[in-house]
């Protein structure tokens, strides 16, 4: 009998690749909605039954997720990003019972790791080491105080992913310079710049104890120096797992998670940067290295049991990763073994018309 998978957000980010780890399952059905007449979800073969919505108010859309669970008799909703991870949380009770929800972390514990300053007094309060941040509140506030933090530093942005909107400074007065030309109406987190290297661990707990993970450290940059790298390799870090542990634990989380962390050179220890409570960009490469992160939530959801998988130190690259590859070492195109195996050349073969569709989007951005 099937098992029918309902996406309520494919507009989002990392829905695609939430479905083509899906793909292979023979015995799911994915149900998709979208706030998106269009979206790359909407052209992938393994998509069941895509269905369009106009973003609304909360009530609308809890009672749009009822229907369609009842309408299509479905046993797992699985929210991919933050924004719909939320509406469920903020919302499990009135949820159609019809359906089972994919394990998500306690309200509290949510909204804190999807906050920066929150989740930097969370890890001082806990002994969880974190870079030194301080949250300016406007422009006369780091004029005032600029002087109190230690150079370099890094500005975040608060609503941007990917890395995007992140510059960094040596100085006060490169600083000032900057904010009076970029103000920013909700304040400006500035967090300590560390000098060393970043490395990722993704995570799928229960009740604060990490039921799988794997571990990635990047080696091809995006397209931004703070951008999540087009390329990772897969590798075992036991003093990251402690510290990703003791973040786990104490938040009591529940669900999956992809924790960014920043190894100090000076001080020999990794910090964690972000959580990303949601799923992410290289899911897929956990899949190629051992760990299938929205399988495995599902599994859960119907009360499966999952155990801890050994993953492969494999190295993967995503499809930009790869044509990025190419342009710089053209001989790269005849490695078909790594190209089938290590990227997401497959899956856009396989399914080509999502791709295709993205490249359009692209081409309309840029004329």
């Amino acid at each position: 009998m099937a098992i029918n998978i309902l996406i309520p957000d494919g507009h989002s980010t990392w829905a695609l690749s939430v479905i083509n780890c899906l793909a292979k399952q023979s015995d799911m059905r994915l149900f998709v909605l979208s706030n998106k007449k269009r979206t790359a979800t909407k052209f992938s073969k393994h998509t069941s039954y895509y269905r369009f919505y106009p973003k609304t108010d909360d009530a609308s859309w809890l009672k749009i997720i009822n229907t369609e669970i009842i309408a299509n008799q479905i046993d797992v909703v699985i929210p991919i990003a933050e924004i719909e991870i939320k509406f469920f949380i903020d919302y499990s009770q009135q949820v159609s019972k019809r359906a089972k929800v994919v394990h998500l972390p306690p309200k509290p514990s949510f909204d804190i790791a999807i906050n920066k300053m929150k989740l930097g007094e969370f890890c001082f309060e806990h002994q969880i080491p974190y870079p030194q941040s301080v949250l300016f509140k406007d422009h006369e506030s780091i004029l005032t105080n600029g002087n109190s933090i230690s150079y370099p530093v890094l500005l975040k942005p608060f609503n941007q992913k990917g890395g995007d909107g992140i510059v960094k400074f040596n100085s006060k007065k490169q600083i000032e310079d900057y904010i009076n030309k970029n103000t920013q109406q909700d304040g400006y987190f500035i967090q300590n710049y560390i000098e060393g290297y970043d490395i990722d661990c993704s995570v799928c707990c229960i009740d604060g104890t990490i039921l799988t993970h794997t571990i990635q450290k990047g080696y091809l940059p995006g397209h931004t120096p703070y951008a999540p790298h087009l390329g990772v390799e897969f590798l075992n870090n036991d003093e990251v797992l402690k510290v990703v542990e003791q973040l786990m634990k104490t938040l009591n989380w529940s669900g999956v998670a992809h924790i960014d962390l920043r190894y100090d050179h000076k001080a020999n220890t990794y910090n964690v940067i972000e959580i990303n409570a949601r799923f992410w960009g290289s899911v897929e490469a956990s899949k190629a290295a051992g760990v299938n992160f929205p399988l495995e939530a599902i599994r859960l959801a119907l009360g499966q049991k999952i155990e801890s998988v050994t993953y492969e130190p494999i190295k993967y690259e995503r499809f930009k990763g790869v044509l990025k590859h190419i342009s710089k070492h053209p001989s790269f195109i005849f490695n078909f073994n790594f190209l089938i195996n290590n990227t997401e050349t497959k899956s856009v073969l396989l399914d080509p018309l999502p791709t295709l569709y993205k490249f359009r989007e692209w081409l309309g951005r840029q004329f």
